[in-house]
């Protein structure tokens, strides 16, 4: 528009615009001119062409078919900035200012780089992999010395045997204190899937006997640890955590975390005296393996740190037949044995989405005494907009005390 305004214009009245210009006699520059004969013109439609790449590869259909191509699309940051740079240097209207606004981001930019290149690419031997129901794979590796990472972080890994050049960040399962590194991959793309494949017995690819050459034995790549949305847990006296789906394995490492704080008295900065762990899934069938890290996490908890309950969502209809039964039984059970049916853990058993509103207040109530009390969700949109939701109703109220939220979107 700028482009087309200035191109209908005489010359001599281009003049007034900046000490820049100067045309000969005569010369009259339309639209073409300052698109393709300018440094401004040129620089702005290459700029113009990059944005829309990156757009259209970070579309969320696109991205998850083609990772490879919407991690290549987003390596053009470096000529976005420096096109940027360059863009104004014919100073048609003023002098560039954009480096103004650049030159500090672009120094802690650099400053991140470097760190992060210390510690990336290191190579690390597998242990052990297990193959887990929900198409869930566990992968264990060997632990750095003085390797040191906040239960709730992420690290970037690849596979040397599946496509070694492509990363994906993924959550530390591990907690910091055991000596050595874990990551629970669900299997949803093409890389997750070829991962689950290639550690998996049974399967049998088409390969050319004639051909095939012995394998040397696969290693990780990792780079990080990088910060996540739930590693601020430890910094609240009461937390409240809510995992969803896939959502559920930062909290792996750190409800583990968690109870050997607090049963060993190791960590003297944890400020954590009662955490609320709300497990929200399908069916006690999805995500089998995470029933096992908390019946760990149950039996280290020594000082009942932890308060756990899980929401069955696959009953649609909350006071059908076969739920009421269910429920009955759940909870004459639970009653009995103070201990679930379906699951054989303490935690209480749920049948439908929990309602954040409601529970936030039962906390408000119990814990008027602290002043913040800290919400870390992660799984789907859907669940963390919810908890957003119910945290911003409750703390209209103006009471204390006052949810923090903190959230992650996972799947």
């Amino acid at each position: 528009v700028n482009f087309y305004h200035v191109g209908t214009q005489p010359a001599h009245h281009l003049k007034c615009m900046s000490k820049e210009i100067f045309f000969p006699p005569g010369v009259k520059p339309d639209i073409s001119y300052w698109l393709f004969k300018t440094m401004t013109g040129l620089t702005g439609l290459i700029l113009y062409c990059i944005m829309v790449i990156i757009f259209i590869f970070s579309l969320p259909s696109i991205r998850k078919k083609a990772y490879k191509f919407f991690w290549l699309s987003h390596q053009l940051y470096v000529f976005l900035y420096f096109l940027c740079l360059v863009h104004g240097l014919a100073r048609i209207t003023q002098a560039p200012k954009f480096w103004m606004f650049f030159i500090f981001p672009a120094i802690v930019f650099m400053f991140d780089k470097v760190i992060s290149l210390r510690r990336s690419y290191m190579e690390l031997d597998i242990l052990d992999t297990e193959l887990l129901p929900s198409d869930v794979t566990k992968i264990k590796f060997y632990r750095p010395p003085n390797y040191k990472f906040l239960s709730g972080q992420y690290v970037r890994v690849s596979c040397t045997a599946v496509k070694p050049e492509e990363f994906h960040s993924l959550t530390i399962t591990s907690a910091p204190h055991e000596d050595y590194l874990s990551i629970h991959v669900k299997a949803v793309g093409s890389w997750t899937w070829k991962l689950r494949n290639y550690f998996d017995p049974d399967y049998k690819p088409e390969t050319n006997p004639e051909t095939e050459e012995p394998e040397d034995m696969p290693k990780i790549r990792i780079q990080g640890p990088f910060g996540g949305g739930n590693q601020d847990w430890y910094k609240f006296e009461v937390a409240v955590m809510i995992g969803a789906g896939i959502g559920v394995t930062p909290y792996a490492s750190i409800l583990n975390d968690l109870v050997f704080g607090t049963s060993t008295n190791r960590y003297s900065g944890v400020a954590c005296k009662k955490v609320y762990f709300i497990w929200i899934c399908p069916s006690h069938r999805h995500f089998e393996w995470f029933i096992d890290v908390l019946r760990e996490v149950e039996r280290k908890d020594v000082t009942n740190v932890l308060e756990m309950h899980i929401f069955i969502t696959q009953f649609f209809h909350k006071f059908d037949l076969r739920t009421t039964m269910l429920y009955i039984c759940e909870n004459h059970f639970q009653r009995l044995s103070k201990r679930s049916l379906f699951t054989g853990l303490k935690a209480s058993n749920h049948f439908g989405r929990p309602d954040m509103s409601a529970f936030l207040r039962f906390v408000q109530k119990k814990h008027s005494y602290v002043s913040k009390v800290g919400v870390f969700s992660c799984g789907p949109r859907a669940v963390t907009r919810a908890n957003s939701n119910a945290c911003e109703t409750v703390n209209k109220n103006r009471k204390l005390p006052y949810f923090v939220n903190h959230f992650e979107n996972f799947g």
